[in-house]
């Protein structure tokens, strides 16, 4: 799926900016209902900004800085959700799958990355 036809499919809008006027990944703007992803990224580093930007979506705004570090972890996992059932639905067979390949192939370094990736993998092997 094209990250327009996903992002319309969650009711918000994609739009880019340079990297000049803001020198970020990307940003979700509530208020507005859009997604701000930085067009100087590559494709696979857009589609992570966008899929973690929506995991952004049910978050209370006025509460972020309160929560940062908790909004942070659900989008990355929102965003680890997303690539992971793009990964998997490129495999033959589930068990090829390799979590450290996927990790590096997505930039992905944390403790917390490699728990929410093989947590991920069980419960999406689980609902097969």
């Amino acid at each position: 799926m094209l990250l327009e036809e996903l992002t319309e499919s969650h009711g918000v809008c994609l739009a880019y900016f340079d990297n000049d006027l803001w020198p970020r990944p990307g940003i979700y703007i509530d208020k507005i209902q859009v997604i701000f992803v930085n067009k100087s990224l590559s494709e696979d580093a857009k589609r992570r900004v966008v899929y973690h930007e929506l995991g952004h979506l049910d978050h209370d705004s006025s509460q972020y800085e309160r929560r940062h570090e908790q909004f942070e972890l659900q989008a990355n996992k929102t965003m680890i959700r997303y690539l992971m059932e793009d990964a998997m639905s490129q495999l033959d067979d589930v068990k090829d799958f390799n979590y450290i390949q996927f990790m590096k192939l997505n930039d992905l370094h944390t403790v917390a990355d490699e728990v929410m990736v093989v947590d991920e993998y069980y419960r999406l092997v689980k609902a097969m």
